[in-house]
């Protein structure tokens, strides 16, 4: 049995280094500290939400717990896949991801315990506050949009280059 246990540890160890993956005919390219600095920079905020949530509002936390586990197994799924998906597309995805769970989470608070206050400083904005949402929803769809433009640029860019035929 420890045979089998060895022979499937060295496959798997075989496919992680076999792994290659698949260069986007744009500007976005697979790089493994853009990506998860990315998928973490984009989730993080809902996990410290949960810390914060726990003591006032227990069932939101865990649905803001829920929400960032989501979000960031379809953000570690795509890197795991990132030999069969292109790197644009995967990112497009990853921002619709982060920016659904994250306005899940936020709905959620709104919904499960409209007007909870969270002690804070006057003048600093934190997801209690109903704006927040609206400006969560305009940020992910503006960032969408300049890497839908980065892309589009660079695949013109490279088309236009002596001996380069467009994708």
């Amino acid at each position: 049995m420890n045979e089998k246990l060895t022979r499937r540890k060295d496959s798997d160890e075989d496919d992680m280094e076999s792994k290659v993956p698949l260069s986007g005919p744009g500007r976005f390219q697979w790089n493994m500290g853009g990506w998860f600095g990315g998928q973490l920079g984009g989730t993080v905020w809902m996990l410290v939400g949960v810390v914060v949530l726990v003591p006032q509002a227990p069932e939101v936390a865990g649905v803001w717990l829920v929400c960032f586990a989501v979000a960031n197994a379809i953000g570690s799924g795509l890197w795991w896949h990132r030999d069969r998906i292109r790197p644009y597309p995967a990112l497009q995805a990853l921002l619709f991801a982060t920016g659904f769970h994250g306005l899940i989470a936020l709905a959620a608070l709104h919904v499960l315990r409209p007007g909870l206050r969270i002690t804070r400083p006057k003048g600093v904005l934190l997801a209690d506050d109903p704006r927040i949402i609206a400006f969560l929803l305009i940020m992910i769809v503006a960032l969408m949009m300049f890497c839908f433009l980065a892309e589009r640029s660079a695949r013109k860019e490279r088309s236009r280059a002596p001996g380069k035929t467009s994708p």
